[in-house]
């Protein structure tokens, strides 16, 4: 198991500090390490990449380059040319739905699921709104904001053209079963396409035991840098794909009658990248590699199912997702009888220097789904502890005192 005070003592934002920090499945906190590596890029390189031809650009370059195939060896991709930088998650999957948009020439249906968070709706939702081929399909979930297997399987079918769907629900911790999801859409001639933003922090993938089409992921909530997201697809896929953003580096010639893409990935990497978070990156691999992830998932783990059992505890708190003895992901969103989430938060945060999240987290069709109008979500990674929990719910009872919430 991991030495969690050991662990605190990497993350400056943290360190002698009493916050604790149960918001983890917005953004993760970032360590030393990460943080040194990117004030090492603006104090001792500080060039661009591919284009310079002197020593410190070509450093530039390799350092680039190197976390690049860094990525896809943390992913099982067969090739580092399956890894296209983007600024987040959100921008891989508008990559995806515009380039399909322009790619596929066939009519059909795109599927999402009710659980997706905005980000694996909208651009989808754009897409088909602004094209009269394409059109946008709920798959439903249950009240427990669990994904409906009868509705998906009757819905999709040979028209569908993809099946974009979150590896778990940023809301509700709920897993869903990848590979499962992953074969049906593909014996429909139906892409995969997984957001995996809350997964990635806490466990392995590999893409190609799973073997999805697209995956989407950010820095931010795994120990790394802001402003940096990673889109995984298959090489063959991004060959065909169009580009979304035209500017420099992703094209290869361009004349005034004619104009040729890069090769993959940089056909998707328009202009400056964010140079300083792609190689401080490198160094968020290594970190999460040293810790372990079986360790951290095994960690992550336990904090949620400690979590689970005393949250239960309170009279008038109404825990939402996967029941006992089901595996979630390392959060747990919950409601308190006669307070709303968003007087809670403030509360938790002013009695005890507790940070949780409050509302529909980005995930409004779930939460009508559900019958909610906003849920609290207290969310765990790999500097939290045990101690932590039990004052969450010492604070919860608290604050339930002091604004007045149901006994």
């Amino acid at each position: 198991m991991l030495d969690v005070n050991s662990v605190r003592d990497d993350f400056p934002a943290l360190k002698n500090q009493d916050l604790i920090y149960l918001d983890n499945a917005a953004t993760s906190m970032t360590p030393e390490p990460v943080t040194r590596e990117l004030i090492n890029y603006y104090h001792e390189l500080g060039t661009s990449v591919y284009r310079g031809i002197y020593k410190r650009a070509e450093e530039t370059t390799n350092k680039f380059e190197y976390t690049r195939r860094k990525t896809a060896d943390f992913i099982g991709a067969e090739s580092s040319r399956e890894i296209v930088f983007t600024k987040n998650c959100t921008e891989s999957l508008n990559i995806l739905a515009y380039s399909l948009h322009h790619w596929k020439d066939r009519n059909g249906k795109i599927l999402v699921t009710e659980m997706d968070h905005h980000s694996n709706i909208l651009p989808w939702r754009i897409m088909a709104e602004s094209s009269n081929r394409f059109q946008l399909e709920y798959v439903r979930v249950n009240r427990e904001g669990q994904l409906d297997m009868e509705d998906l399987e009757a819905k999709l079918s040979s028209n569908s053209v993809a099946l974009a769907f979150p590896a778990i629900s940023n809301v509700i911790g709920a897993y869903n079963p990848v590979k499962k999801l992953t074969d049906l859409a593909h014996e429909n001639g139906a892409l995969a396409v997984v957001d995996g933003a809350q997964w990635l922090p806490h466990r392995q993938f590999n893409v190609r035991d799973y073997n999805v089409d697209f995956l989407a992921f950010s820095a931010h909530k795994m120990l790394g840098p802001t402003g940096l997201g990673i889109l995984y697809g298959k090489e063959e896929l991004l060959e065909q794909m169009p580009p979304p953003f035209g500017g420099g580096e992703m094209v290869r010639s361009n004349t005034k009658t004619e104009v040729t893409w890069n090769e993959v990935p940089q056909k998707f990497e328009a202009g400056t990248p964010p140079i300083a978070q792609i190689i401080a990156f490198s160094k968020t691999l290594s970190y999460l590699n040293k810790l372990g992830m079986s360790s951290i998932r095994k960690h992550v783990n336990k904090l949620t199912a400690k979590a689970l059992r005393e949250l239960e505890k309170i009279p008038g708190l109404k825990i939402f997702g996967p029941g006992k003895g089901e595996e979630r992901g390392g959060l747990v969103s919950f409601n308190l009888e006669g307070v709303h989430p968003h007087d809670l938060a403030a509360a938790l945060d002013s009695l005890d220097d507790i940070a949780i999240r409050a509302g529909l987290h980005c995930a409004q069709p779930l939460h009508e789904a559900m019958k909610l109008n906003a849920t609290s979500r207290a969310s765990f990674y790999v500097y939290n502890d045990e101690a932590e929990i039990d004052r969450l719910v010492d604070a919860i009872k608290e604050a339930k005192n002091v604004l007045g919430g149901e006994k």
